[in-house]
């Protein structure tokens, strides 16, 4: 038996980590598995029985004392327990803690990720590079091997119709606006540039979200996860943005809404973050400056449909390697 133990709970957590966490406990249940969560974590803690691994998805990086209780139970029936570090803001970036509240915030932090290091056999993270510097920030923790486990896709039963390229095309926005280095103001100024060429959506779950836009041309609303594919096919969108600019910290990490348009075999423009060119290679063709509005509209105006074809093409390949179904066989293996 394998177990996943989700820290977090699930009703807190929005976006790219929610999304992860309910792909893999899909895997896990299709699997025979264990799933350990809010509402049953001691009791089914506590159980003894044998276990050939422990799966934690920490995301939020902080335990609670059941938790720690409950963890440590399942330490002594697994044979081996794998930590999941989503994120290490905190190590980067410990001066942006000065306040009480932030200090506080920080030292739970870091015991957690202590103690969530002191019982693991093994740890991922959503790139090496990430795990290279959690331990190079933390030479007092101990040390385990970890190899990287990002995001997965989602593989469709159908492949996605060609957009009406006669008609006025859709680009879409995906995911939170609010989080620092966003990037979403680029968006922003693409469609007030570009509005009467293209149509704009976002598709967001921010509060305020709505009188921030007030003015532009964007159209905004909020789907479920599962819709999405839907809403695209709808509203004729052809293209997807993806903001965020490169620096150290997003170097490090993965973002899960890139796997979302590769899934969704939705060609969109990035600009050159080292873990997508890991995944994709220098040559897919929407790598770019996402300020460089000109560039992205040349790109797209001279876009025919054999290129465009073939950008659906590789994206439903990088689908078919890198599925949830791959990233669980993955753990296993680690």
């Amino acid at each position: 038996m394998n177990v996943l133990y989700v820290v977090p709970d699930l009703k807190k957590v929005s976006g790219g980590p929610r999304t992860r966490i309910n792909m893999f406990k899909s895997v896990f249940v299709k699997n025979g598995d264990l799933i350990i969560e809010k509402g049953n974590k001691l009791i089914r803690s506590l159980f003894p029985r044998k276990i050939n691994r422990v799966y934690i998805e920490s995301a939020t990086n902080r335990i609670s004392i059941i938790d720690f209780i409950a963890l440590l139970f399942l330490r002594f029936y697994a044979k081996e327990v794998t930590v999941f570090i989503r994120d290490i803001y905190i190590e980067l970036f410990p001066e942006e803690y000065q306040t009480f509240r932030s200090k506080l915030t920080l030292i739970l932090n870091k015991l957690s990720n202590f103690y969530l290091t002191l019982i693991a056999t093994s740890m991922v993270f959503p790139t090496r590079t990430m795990g290279a510097v959690f331990f190079e920030k933390n030479k007092m923790f101990p040390k385990r091997r970890f190899t990287d486990l990002p995001p997965g896709t989602v593989l469709k039963t159908e492949d996605r119709v060609l957009p009406n390229f006669k008609e006025k095309l859709g680009i879409l926005y995906l995911g939170s606006t609010k989080y620092t280095n966003s990037g979403f103001d680029k968006f922003v100024g693409f469609s007030n540039k570009y509005s009467e060429n293209y149509n704009f959506f976002v598709l967001s779950g921010d509060e305020n979200l709505k009188s921030d836009l007030a003015g532009t041309s964007i159209f905004l609303n909020s789907v479920n996860h599962s819709e999405i594919a839907d809403f695209i096919a709808v509203h004729n969108i052809a293209y997807a943005l993806h903001t965020r600019p490169r620096n150290e910290y997003d170097d490090l990490t993965f973002p899960i809404k890139v796997l979302d348009f590769v899934s969704l075999q939705l060609p969109f423009f990035t600009e050159k973050h080292i873990p997508l060119l890991n995944l994709f290679g220098d040559e897919y063709k929407l790598f770019l400056e996402v300020n460089d509005f000109d560039r992205m509209h040349q790109t797209i105006q001279k876009m025919d449909t054999a290129g465009y074809e073939s950008l659906m093409v590789f994206l439903k390949e990088i689908t078919l390697n890198n599925t949830y179904d791959e990233r669980y066989n993955k753990l296993l293996s680690v």
